[in-house]
């Protein structure tokens, strides 16, 4: 193994990356700590290391010398000290406990860093001793503590090759099982350090250009944590998704289209950066794509895994309190993170995932949805997100229920039905205004459309369902003055105008072809959002977990119906492709579309 340790003839050193103690490297720089070149380590002075500390509190300058130098030594024995000689210093340490007040900051700091997690166990035992005693003695301690047992959560082992999805070897397993056993105990007996915990998380993370497994691993330990402290685990996830969201965002259409049309290609194949020697010769941006796309798609496998043994016992038996108690998690980090998040592709199937455990989990979220889309005191962009979520998830949700999808039908055209009640005289010529002041209304009418567009066949599969269909009124809805035929996107609204035909519901062609449509897509992308988000899942890692069986394809059964003898009705339908998924129907939209005042350039 590579030495991290060389000291250089001006007492400066270099540690490993992953050991973050800027403070220390000042402090060293500040007392002019002077490590002669080539001096050997000597562990002479521990012998006498409470001596020595007593004489340095008593500011005597020769005493200072020799503490001096022995940071320097303990520093640049961070690795390659013995186990031994580890021990005897970590005991020495512990008995000096006592006197190490304030002026001996220094050297408290200098013994946290050192390398110990994949030690004996009698070095973690007796470093876990040390850090908290001396935390429990000197709460100024704390905080550098828990950031150096952070700071282990991300490091990376890359001698290991034989990884199964980028998850952690046995033996960085094992590491990071001591550092959580430190971590939690240090919780137990310094209980207000929770607030010092997630400062730490938060800004420990990897960049997201560190690397897959760096992220991945994490990612891993954060979860674990939860185990153990779950009064965390809200901020945890809702901190796991925003950086997960960064990364998502930064992903570009063609990765995603790539990695879909590589449906038969080796896992391998598909992330070269994996292959060795090949690396070299990938473009730089291109690299930095597949690497987004590799660390979204293994970190979702891993919290799709988390979420499912939360929720499940050994037997693969749904624990109902557990799913309770983090579906309230989920959907406040839901709320807060992915529902104002524009275009991103598949940080939302963390919650599509989560609610396929159980169907009285998808009635919630979507009344949830629904009362979203109500809500007047929301902004208007997340009402359309939510209309737009809710869309999607009735339609590519298998596990939703008829009774379900009924029900929000029924809810959305009532709804529709009272707006035009209240507004519908007020409106004289269809214009670029009246999308942006009534862009609500027109989401939601898309919504409905999309709906029935994609789920015809369960909703017409009978007479009674037909019966329904009809009482939803939506004649009155297409024929209105607001005209949310002309003004919805035109993918979804000739597809409903087939189906709608076809089942002799009500005709949109007339309503459709009577008027000046507002036909400029840029302007409908600035006022309409037509994001409908559970695209088809790609990123190859995980995508058995979703698309097995957890996903609805849209089945094109319209070809068996022969009552459409309007060449131009047909050539309306097809137009845009018979499939109306959502990558489709969303459009980039122009920089000047404020989406929170977020929305920017999603391609650098």
């Amino acid at each position: 193994m590579a030495s991290y340790h060389n000291t250089t003839k001006s007492g400066a050193y270099c540690m490993n990356n992953s050991i973050s103690s800027p403070s220390i490297l000042k402090k060293i720089g500040n007392q002019s700590l002077n490590n002669v070149p080539g001096r050997k380590v000597h562990f002479d002075l521990f012998k006498k290391l409470k001596i020595l500390i007593i004489n340095y509190n008593k500011n005597n300058e020769a005493d200072k010398t020799n503490y001096s130098n022995l940071i320097c030594d303990i520093r640049d024995a961070a690795v390659i000290i013995k186990d031994s000689d580890l021990l005897k210093l970590l005991k020495d340490a512990r008995s000096c406990l006592s006197i190490l007040n304030e002026n001996l900051t220094l050297f408290v700091k200098v013994v946290l860093i050192l390398k110990w997690m994949n030690r004996s166990d009698e070095v973690v035992n007796e470093y876990r001793g040390f850090l908290l005693d001396v935390c429990t003695a000197y709460n100024y301690h704390t905080k550098f503590a828990i950031d150096q047992l952070v700071s282990n959560f991300s490091q990376v082992d890359h001698t290991v090759y034989d990884r199964v999805n980028g998850m952690p070897s046995e033996k960085e397993e094992r590491g990071y099982q001591n550092v959580h056993m430190t971590l939690e105990a240090l919780l137990k007996v310094i209980p207000l350090s929770k607030d010092l915990l997630l400062t730490a998380l938060q800004k420990k993370f990897p960049f997201r250009k560190s690397g897959a497994e760096s992220n991945l691993h994490y990612i891993h330990n954060l979860l674990r944590i939860t185990k153990y402290a779950p009064s965390l685990r809200k901020k945890i996830l809702s901190l796991i998704v925003t950086k997960l969201v960064e990364i998502d965002v930064h992903i570009p259409k063609d990765e995603l289209n790539r990695l879909e049309s590589n449906i038969n290609v080796e896992i391998e194949d598909i992330f070269p950066m994996d292959v060795d020697g090949e690396c070299m010769q990938v473009d730089p941006e291109k690299m930095e794509v597949e690497c987004f796309s590799q660390t979204l798609d293994i970190c979702l496998r891993r919290i799709f895994m988390y979420m499912k043994t939360t929720c499940h016992d050994s037997d693969d038996n749904l624990i109902w309190e557990n799913t309770k108690s983090l579906y309230h998690d989920l959907l406040s980090v839901f709320e807060s993170e992915i529902l104002p998040t524009y275009n991103s592709s598949h940080v939302q199937y963390i919650i599509y995932y989560f609610l396929s455990f159980k169907i009285t989990l998808c009635e919630n979220f979507c009344n949830w949805l629904w009362k979203k889309c109500c809500d007047v005191s929301s902004p208007c962009t997340l009402r359309q997100a939510a209309a737009g979520y809710l869309a999607s998830f009735l339609c590519r949700a298998p596990f939703i229920s008829n009774s379900i999808l009924k029900n929000i039908l029924s809810e959305i055209s009532s709804w529709c039905i009272n707006y035009i009640n209240r507004v519908d005289k007020t409106v004289r010529v269809v214009t670029e205004d009246l999308l942006r002041c009534h862009a609500v209304f027109y989401s939601i009418c898309q919504s409905l459309f999309y709906i029935i567009s994609f789920r015809h066949q369960d909703l017409m599969e009978s007479k009674r369902n037909l019966k329904f269909m009809e009482n939803l009124n939506l004649s009155k809805i297409v024929t209105c003055r607001l005209s949310p035929l002309r003004l919805c996107c035109s993918a979804v609204v000739n597809r409903f105008a087939y189906i709608t035909k076809t089942y002799q519901l009500t005709y949109c062609y007339v309503v459709m072809d009577g008027h000046i449509r507002v036909t400029d897509q840029s302007i409908k992308d600035e006022w309409l959002y037509s994001f409908f988000p559970f695209d088809t899942y790609v990123l190859p890692r995980s995508k058995d977990i979703i698309m097995s069986d957890l996903y609805r394809q849209f089945n094109d059964d319209t070809n068996k119906h022969d009552n459409i003898d309007d060449d131009e009705d047909k050539e309306s339908l097809f137009v845009d492709n018979m499939d109306i998924s959502p990558s489709m129907l969303s459009t980039s939209s122009p920089a000047k579309t404020d989406w929170l005042g977020q929305l920017v350039n999603q391609q650098q």
